[in-house]
């Protein structure tokens, strides 16, 4: 009863999200829960954001994508990478921010700030680009552990280099505050683009600023390759 019971409820969060209903999976989890039973659960009985996560692929007709196959997985088409993208960003509009640290409001309007001081400064880097997009999609899984959940969600559908300016952007705008930070992270070849999201992430916070929308985004930095190619020729 119990996998019966987490696949109730996984599917169910999945179409709260996927309508708009909830804007993040802890919530649509928890409604979700409601609905089905009248007791208190134990964890076990609730589907992971993982789990749930499947169930939008499924709901919306998609194999869970990955950037590299591994000899159980086919490589995905890069068009199959950035669907699951906008699926993982789209819940950001719905997720209001803290209004005395962001009074520009949602967490996908930030988003679209940071991308923008991103491209600015690193017309070229589609791995930074992505990161500057892609550094608040936790908010959407688990609040509560947005950048753990971030690396989750994105591993294979992003590089390492993506991902690691993801999980350490925190350390980052810390060391800006402070002047702190690990030697480790201070000799990593990346420290000057993790500073520099961490200040695009700092800055990307006005009200009224003109942004581009979610899918010129996504189809800027898809067509970065092509775009650098026609540049060399």
């Amino acid at each position: 009863m119990t996998h019966e019971l987490r696949h109730k409820i996984a599917a169910e969060a999945a179409r709260l999200m996927l309508r708009g209903k909830q804007a993040d999976f802890m919530s649509a989890r928890r409604q979700a829960a409601r609905w089905f039973v009248k007791r208190k659960i134990s964890p076990d009985e609730l589907p992971t954001a993982a789990e749930i996560q499947q169930e939008i692929y499924a709901l919306a007709c998609l194999e869970r994508p990955v950037m590299r196959g591994d000899e159980d997985d086919a490589e995905s088409s890069p068009e199959e990478i950035f669907v699951a993208l906008r699926m993982l960003l789209e819940p950001l509009g719905r997720f209001r921010l803290n209004p005395l640290l962001h009074p520009e409001g949602d967490a996908l309007y930030h988003s679209l700030q940071v991308f923008e001081l991103g491209r600015a400064s690193r017309p070229y880097d589609e791995e930074f680009l992505l990161a500057c997009l892609l550094h608040d999609v936790g908010l959407g899984i688990d609040p509560r552990h947005a950048v753990s959940a971030a690396v989750s969600a994105l591993e294979g559908l992003v590089t390492d280099r993506t991902l690691f300016l993801i999980e350490h952007r925190p350390t980052a705008t810390a060391y800006l505050q402070t002047g702190q930070c690990p030697r480790s992270l201070r000799q990593s070849a990346d420290f000057d683009d993790l500073l520099l999201l961490a200040r695009c992430n700092r800055e990307g916070r006005q009200t009224g600023v003109p942004v581009c929308e979610l899918d010129e985004a996504l189809d800027y930095i898809a067509g970065l390759e092509t775009a650098w190619d026609d540049d060399l020729e």
